[in-house]
């Protein structure tokens, strides 16, 4: 793999080290991901910690103030985050099930805000995770509602991937098959997901737009065992229509 030349990119490498199984970085790392030297690493951490972005700890570096102020930015002043945060908890609290929001950033699907359930459940993507592109109720939709010129774009990108082409072959074997499948997400306006990102829960997304732009999906969690009193069709319809109201939202 090539290294990173730009200083933005390079900036976004080192950023892209840290995860939730790796809190700290080091030098010797920072040097190899940008194929530079010790000492070139080193300028960079200095750089990025007198910015806020990192802050070194035993000789080590994790991320920074800057970040968190940045986190908070997000979570308070969000516009689809605003828009959907009152009528989360209101969905929340009618159907007993816990519900998510998540964004689409180019290819990149995120939980940005999670109210939990009458009956919490233990999700493997929580808030501030990058969650899956073909599986899941919330890709599903994503994907039903992209841009068409987009979506080929990912499409063929993930059948470079063996890890990724076969989730992408589960929607669909090829691109007019897996179109197909998506038209009809698309026409139905929400899709249901049954254990396809944690075993025994199940997902009901529908979108969230800013006119023809889709900008990520509502999605409604619970066991497949079934917590709530309500009937899986009438949990579709609030789905669908909370999703409505933050759409329109998004839209004044």
């Amino acid at each position: 793999m090539s290294a990173p030349t730009s200083v933005i990119n390079r900036v976004v490498t080192i950023l892209s080290l840290f995860g939730t199984q790796k809190p700290l970085v080091s030098i010797e790392e920072i040097s190899s991901a940008l194929q530079i030297s010790a000492a070139s690493a080193y300028r960079y951490a200095s750089d990025l910690s007198e910015a806020g972005m990192l802050s070194r700890t035993s000789g080590h570096y994790r991320l920074g103030p800057k970040i968190i102020e940045l986190e908070y930015l997000i979570r308070s002043y969000d516009p689809v985050i605003k828009a959907g945060h009152d009528l989360m908890y209101g969905l929340a609290e009618m159907t007993g099930c816990g519900s998510m929001l998540c964004n689409i950033y180019d290819k990149t699907i995120v939980n940005v805000f999670q109210v939990e359930g009458k009956h919490p459940i233990a999700l493997t993507y929580t808030k501030g995770l990058r969650m899956p592109l073909f599986r899941g109720a919330q890709a599903h939709v994503v994907l039903a509602y992209m841009n068409r010129r987009k979506l080929k774009r990912i499409y063929e990108a993930a059948l470079e991937d063996p890890a990724i082409a076969r989730y992408a072959a589960a929607i669909g074997p090829d691109w007019q098959t897996f179109t197909k499948a998506l038209k009809q997400i698309r026409s139905q306006g929400h899709y249901v997901s049954r254990g396809q990102l944690d075993a025994g829960v199940t997902g009901i997304a529908a979108p969230v737009t800013a006119g023809k732009e889709i900008l990520g999906s509502l999605v409604l969690t619970m066991p497949s065992s079934g917590p709530s009193t309500l009937s899986e069709e009438t949990l579709i319809g609030l789905v669908m229509q909370t999703a409505g109201e933050i759409s329109k939202r998004m839209d004044s």
